[in-house]
């Protein structure tokens, strides 16, 4: 079974069960260096593996950044 899932923005499809750490691995994204928000909640990294997406649920992660403005 699928379910409607918002990742960064679009809309899709994903198997019912993904992890999160699932979705980084298939879009080669680093954990270690993401930043997670599910339906606007900062999700701890030690739930990375555990916590999987509902239908209707959205997901937003973007890269630490390193740095300050000079």
């Amino acid at each position: 079974m699928q379910v409607q899932v918002t990742i960064n923005g679009e809309k899709q499809l994903i198997a019912e069960g993904t992890t999160v750490a699932t979705i980084l691995k298939e879009r080669n994204q680093r954990p270690e260096i993401m930043a997670v928000e599910i339906n606007g909640e900062l999700l701890p990294k030690r739930k990375y593996e555990v916590q999987t997406l509902n239908n209707g649920d959205e997901m937003e992660f973007l890269p630490y950044m390193s740095g300050g403005s000079q």
